[in-house]
């Protein structure tokens, strides 16, 4: 009799731990996920922002709200990304990440904006931390950089890219620049085929 108390006594001690331990961690998941869901909202608007005022009709001076727009839009991105590093997956969840405001988010607001990361060391350091901690590719890096470059022509119409991305390859008489600003973010000089002879006169 006494070993059959035992024994309910002891379930239902295992029964109430269980219980406890499942509510602690349905909590610990609802936390969480209202964590999650609170930073892609705050993608999301940063993003509706800077798409908003480019893709309005809006006034016929909007242009002129744009820079404004474009530079609190980055520091809040700076903001997010100290705080939580880059966004990414992880951070933000599966279903979140996959919506295109949480993913584009960064990326736009950065390519609107790459001359903050160009004109001041402690603003690129934070992103270059981050593709050392593999939140940010490199590449991703020198694509946003090289948007400051691409619409800045030289002397001759040729257009400054330095990086080698998606914009084109850069000029091979700038060869030395290039390799010394891949090298700060942490990539390798380009092979020569990734240079082009550009007008010199």
């Amino acid at each position: 009799m006494k070993y059959l108390k035992l024994v309910t006594l002891l379930g239902t001690i295992s029964l109430l731990l269980h219980t406890c331990k499942s509510t602690h961690i349905n909590r610990d998941t609802d936390l969480l996920k209202k964590k999650q869901d609170s930073l892609a909202f705050e993608l999301c608007k940063i993003f509706g922002l800077d798409q908003g005022i480019r893709t309005s009709p809006g006034p016929s001076n909007k242009w002129d709200f744009m820079l404004p727009i474009d530079s609190i839009n980055f520091y809040k991105i700076l903001d997010f990304t100290k705080a939580h590093g880059f966004p990414r997956q992880e951070v933000l969840g599966t279903a979140n990440y996959s919506r295109e405001c949480v993913q584009m988010s960064p990326i736009a607001v950065l390519l609107h904006t790459p001359h903050m990361l160009v004109n001041n060391k402690e603003y690129l350091d934070v992103f270059i931390e981050e593709t050392n901690k593999k939140n940010l590719k490199k590449e991703t890096l020198a694509f946003i950089l090289d948007k400051y470059y691409v619409i800045r022509k030289d002397e001759f119409g040729n257009r400054r890219q330095l990086y080698g991305s998606q914009f084109g390859k850069p000029c091979k008489k700038y060869r030395k620049a290039s390799d010394s600003i891949r090298a700060v973010i942490g990539l390798a000089p380009l092979p020569d085929s990734l240079f082009v002879q550009c007008k010199s006169k």
